[in-house]
């Protein structure tokens, strides 16, 4: 069974993915897309989504060191 951190994280991903087409179809054009805040706040959530799914994929296939202590694959 997962722990918290797991179900956090799918929690988060779910209401990512049900919230983003509603936020989409509401935004309306009011300038560039394009300037530097809107660049650096699309790195911004990239990399935040990015070390998530890093960190839930560390927790969710860690290697028990005590069945493998040399940690390498037989």
């Amino acid at each position: 069974m997962p722990g918290p951190a797991a179900r956090l994280a799918a929690l988060l991903w779910a209401l990512l993915l049900a919230l983003t087409p509603a936020a989409a179809a509401w935004a309306r054009p009011v300038g560039s897309a394009d300037g530097p805040a809107d660049v650096a706040l699309a790195i911004g959530l990239t990399s935040a989504a990015a070390v998530a799914t890093g960190l839930w994929l560390r927790s969710r296939y860690r290697r028990d060191t005590e069945t493998d202590p040399e940690g390498g694959d037989r």
